[in-house]
Formats: C-alpha cells, sequence, structure tokens
C-alpha cells in the first residue's frame, strides 16, 4: 500500500483558496490562442466547462468557435459534447457524410467548419471529465497525428491549470478535505509526543521514525499514528 501524502502536503492543498472562475478563464484563454497559433490549420481554439451542470465556453479564441461550441450545447449533440461527457477524445477528419449528430453537423458545414478535435478534459483530482478541448478548421482531414498530439499536450496544460485551481470541486468536499487534513495532522502530532516521550526522541527523530514505521509497515502515515497512539504499534 502507497504512503499516503504527509499532513503538511495535505493542508498545503486543500488549504488553498481556490482562483477565481475569471482567473481560471484569462489562463485557458491563454491556452487556447497558443494552440490556434501552435497547431496547423487550426481556424479556431474553445475551452468547454461544465459550471453548475452545464457546459459553458469558458475561452475560445474567436466567435466562429464559440457559435459552434453554442451549436452543440443548444442541439445537446457534438463532439465536445460527448468528449466532455464521454471522456475520451473524439476525430472529426471530415463533417461530409457525419451522420452521428445529425442537428449540430448541417450547422456546422454551413459555417465552412470541416474538421475537429474535441479532447476531454480530466483534472487529476477527479475521476470524471471536466470539459473538452475543441479544435476546429475548415480544412477536411486537417489533423494528423502530430495535431492530435499537440491538441492532447494542450488539453494536458489545461487540466493542470484546472487541478491547480481546484477547479469542479465543491465547497463541501473542499470543506471535508480541510476537516479530514486537520484530524490527520492532530493526531500525527499526537503520535509524535508519545513517540518523543516512550522513546526519548526528538520531535525530529520521533516525526522521522512515525514516517519509517509506516513505511516499513505498508500502511499511511495517519493510520500508523492512529496505532501508535492506540497502542498498536511500537
Amino acid at each position: 500500500m502507497a504512503e499516503q501524502p504527509d499532513f503538511d502536503h495535505q493542508l498545503a492543498m486543500v488549504g488553498s483558496v481556490p482562483a477565481s472562475n475569471d482567473v481560471i478563464d484569462a489562463a485557458l484563454h491563454l491556452v487556447v490562442k497558443l494552440a490556434e497559433k501552435t497547431v496547423r490549420r487550426a481556424q479556431g481554439v474553445s475551452v468547454s466547462l461544465d459550471r453548475h451542470g452545464k457546459l459553458r465556453t469558458v475561452a475560445a479564441s474567436n466567435e466562429t468557435v464559440l457559435e459552434m461550441d453554442h451549436h452543440q450545447y443548444d442541439s445537446s449533440e457534438g463532439p465536445c459534447v460527448d468528449a466532455a461527457s464521454e471522456g475520451h477524445p473524439f476525430y472529426i477528419d471530415s463533417l461530409v457524410g457525419e451522420e452521428r449528430w445529425p442537428t449540430f453537423v448541417p450547422l456546422a458545414t454551413e459555417q465552412g467548419i470541416k474538421s475537429i478535435l474535441s479532447t476531454p478534459l480530466m483534472p487529476p483530482h477527479l475521476d470524471h471529465p471536466l470539459g473538452a478541448l475543441n479544435i476546429y478548421s475548415d480544412t477536411e482531414r486537417a489533423f494528423g497525428d502530430s495535431e492530435k498530439e499537440l491538441a492532447q499536450l494542450f488539453a494536458t496544460q489545461a487540466e493542470e491549470l484546472l487541478g491547480a485551481a481546484g477547479a469542479g470541486v465543491s465547497d463541501a468536499e473542499r470543506d471535508a478535505s480541510i476537516v479530514d487534513a486537520l484530524r490527520s495532522r492532530q493526531v500525527i502530532a499526537l503520535a509524535t509526543g508519545v513517540l518523543m516521550e516512550r522513546a526519548g526522541l526528538t520531535e525530529e527523530g520521533a516525526s522521522a521514525r512515525l514516517r519509517t514505521d509506516a513505511r516499513s509497515r505498508g500502511v499511511g502515515l495517519r493510520q500508523q499514528a492512529i496505532d501508535v497512539v492506540e497502542g498498536q504499534s511500537p
């Protein structure tokens, strides 16, 4: 069993104040503008995120891709919607003959869109997609393997931003994490004191002993501390 993160790390992660949506969206706007300039034949890039149970475009490089996203939200169909709900990429080489999204496809082709890459965004702190990075082109078969790799690279950058900001985590979940981390800190501090008194160790030595024993037993630091306090571990 892997050792749990130490309590200082837990508190640093869960106790930090998350960035506001405005800050997150501004950072994502930089990602989409860079992606538009980097991915060959990209006519526009957007990021769609689940906000309050609905997909919304929080960053778009131009009005055309913003409208493409809105067509998908209004019709509840399209590669962006599916990538955000199913959690895997959708690569559409050509919208000609595409039958999966009968309402969206005609709207997209009317505005000259012919190829789309939609990559799901799954921040590391979540077990489900939070949205999608969408790249649109007016060229058929615009995106090859290298463009798909770049799409994943920019999606990963967006995921890291969302993960650092704690996006998608409710206030209740964050509060529960903080309480849990504080409880961990209390029991670890108590176990450190027990070891200091029992073994005549310094605070530093007791802390090191606690971690070493946890690793040797294959348990988390918090569980080791509980066992020490309860007398179940030397």
